[in-house]
């Protein structure tokens, strides 16, 4: 999978220091401060640049919750081109999304109506289907605030969460926010790889055209565009090797807490541990 290597050192006093406690300030966003109940970890970049395999293994490390937002955007694919529903249509993606169960499920999966899709999410109908889903910006909102909903639940000690717009849009006030960058044919091995491990043909080309196109989709979103903006530490995925990466990320998350885990310490009538 290619060497990478992360860029912008200079930015993790600055991220670490407004991630204090897993609590990162809106400054950089230039927004009013929401707290998320744990901490967030986002990694936002383009199709294939890596980001979902380092926030599997990045959540798995921690043992957080990983968040794969891609994924869910492919279950509501699916789940509309099961429905017989146009993809190009808001309402009729609406209407499929409004009668879904959508749950995280483990090590990333998303449930649809307690099922896991997994094993078609990634077919090439799934992939046409879902640039349509995600051009819809009411879909995307509505997606988004079911997305948001995993940070609130009991057992979720931390969020590692990847997308195109995960630290700018889904959680714009993450404990630490990370830009996954990689050279376009360095993406498309990764993509190809993809299809394979999971027994599905692959045409090179077809590939390699498909991810143009979706990434000229992705510029055309506006503030769901993928961006490293203030405030993120890039991570260039060209020059280190996957568990070099892992572990600067590790380096980063090192200061972060859960509130949740540090309430009972600062609670003074709390029982001690024993």
């Amino acid at each position: 999978m290619g060497a990478w290597r992360l860029r912008g050192l200079s930015l993790w006093p600055l991220v670490l220091t407004l991630a204090s406690n897993g609590l990162q300030s809106a400054v950089l966003m230039g927004e009013k401060a929401t707290f998320h109940p744990v901490p967030v970890v986002t990694l936002d970049g383009h199709s294939g640049s890596g980001k979902s395999t380092l926030a599997r293994l990045l959540a798995e490390r921690l043992q957080w919750s990983w968040l794969d937002s891609g994924a869910w955007y492919r279950a509501v694919s699916w789940a509309t081109l099961e429905a017989g529903a146009d993809p190009a249509q808001a309402d009729s993606v609406l209407a499929v999304l409004s009668q879904m169960n959508l749950q995280a499920g483990a090590h990333g999966s998303v449930l649809v109506n307690d099922r896991d899709p997994a094993l078609v999410l990634r077919t090439p109908a799934v992939d046409r289907a879902v640039s349509d889903v995600a051009d819809h910006l009411t879909v995307r909102e509505a997606l988004n605030q079911r997305m948001r909903a995993m940070v609130d639940a009991p057992h979720v000690q931390g969020v590692v969460a990847d997308g195109r717009d995960a630290g700018t849009v889904i959680f714009p006030n993450a404990s630490l926010k990370v830009f996954v960058q990689a050279d376009p044919e360095i993406r498309l091995r990764r993509r190809l790889a993809q299809y394979h491990s999971a027994g599905l043909e692959a045409d090179e080309n077809q590939i390699r055209k498909s991810m143009q196109s979706r990434d000229l989709r992705d510029a055309a979103r506006g503030d769901s565009a993928p961006q490293a903006l203030p405030g993120f530490v890039i991570l260039d995925t060209n020059v280190l090797n996957v568990e070099q990466a892992v572990g600067r990320l590790l380096q980063l998350c090192e200061s972060l807490s859960s509130p949740r885990e540090n309430s009972s310490a600062d609670d003074p009538t709390s029982s001690p541990k024993p």
